[in-house]
């Protein structure tokens, strides 16, 4: 890595960290929502912008472990460490189950099938007596590193930020590793990726389970952040919201999965305090506003806000800043 993007990820750091210090619970709890997004973007950012598999259902992997961590940490008593493993292995298993039915499907029915599954996962989470049914499951305890407690906000915001940073950190290096360009070869089909000795349903399957894992992250941070699940934030609307993440910030560029999960959250937290003061529809009128958002970045912005400032930058040469 050159020496400008060193000094800028430096810059990024500290600014994090000096965050908490500066800023209100307000600012905190949003940022820390804000990095949870980003999670689960990233893995869009992988499976959709450069694996080419479009997903609507990765709020269902984000449920996935966040019910497996909290139905173990309050009915059987463990440590929510333990319930991290757990939910990630249930997540990938259940990653690597849908994949292998779906992932042979081409064209237009694969995204179909992730709304599918999607829907059938959320409503499950609503019909199990030992999930809670629509109502959830609450008084999840918070997580504790030694004997300090995350339960404020501060504190989880620091360990949210940090698997963040590795979460992007293996990304990088994955996408610049041998299976990573395999990964990038995706798009040109599976006789191309054959030339180089590599299967593609082998590539994307893997892919698919990695995407799941940063959703299952997420939803191992968002229970334990929450203390309370239910199963409203797992559904299909919540799925597309990830994806809206992923596209806005720029589907081809790591760094857009952070800065569309920050511009979809912090607009969604506008619409929320300014459409009351409108009208009486302000939940219907939110759906609305987003829904003409995903089709002006589709039209104008297909690149996401990520490619908008990449051809700023073609545009004033070189030696732009």
């Amino acid at each position: 890595m050159s020496r400008r993007p060193l000094i800028l990820c430096a810059v990024v750091i500290a600014a994090l960290a000096v965050v908490p210090a500066l800023f209100g619970s307000f600012t905190v709890s949003l940022l820390n929502d804000i990095g949870i997004g980003a999670l689960v973007a990233l893995g869009l950012v992988l499976l959709t912008g450069v694996g080419g598999a479009t997903s609507f259902g990765q709020a269902a992997f984000v449920g996935i472990a966040a019910y497996a961590t909290a139905w173990l940490s309050t009915t059987q008593g463990y440590s929510p460490w333990i319930g991290l493993l757990f939910a990630l292995l249930l997540t990938g298993l259940s990653a690597l189950a849908i994949g292998l039915l779906t992932l042979r499907l081409g064209g237009h029915f694969l995204p179909l099938s992730t709304i599918a599954w999607g829907l059938s996962i959320a409503m499950l989470f609503g019909n199990v007596d030992a999930l809670g049914r629509h109502t959830g499951l609450s008084n999840i305890p918070p997580l504790f590193i030694g004997g300090w407690s995350l339960a404020d906000p501060r504190a989880m915001y620091y360990l949210i930020w940090a698997i963040v940073g590795l979460a992007f950190l293996f990304s990088h290096n994955l996408l610049r590793s041998r299976p990573g360009r395999a990964i990038r070869s995706l798009r040109g089909g599976a006789t191309l990726l054959a030339s180089v000795g590599a299967d593609a349903y082998r590539v994307r399957l893997s892919l698919f389970v990695t995407a799941a894992l940063f959703a299952g992250l997420a939803g191992w941070l968002y229970a334990h952040m929450n203390r309370f699940v239910s199963p409203s934030p797992f559904d299909v609307r919540a799925s597309i919201e990830y994806l809206l993440m992923a596209v806005a910030g720029g589907l081809g560029s790591l760094v857009g999965a952070l800065v569309g999960a920050g511009l979809v959250l912090v607009l969604k937290n506008g619409l929320q305090d300014v459409l009351p003061l409108i009208t009486q529809r302000a939940g219907q009128l939110e759906a609305v506003a987003f829904a003409v958002l995903f089709i002006a970045l589709l039209h104008f912005a297909r690149g996401g806000l990520m490619g908008f400032v990449r051809r700023l930058r073609a545009r004033k040469g070189p030696g732009a800043v």
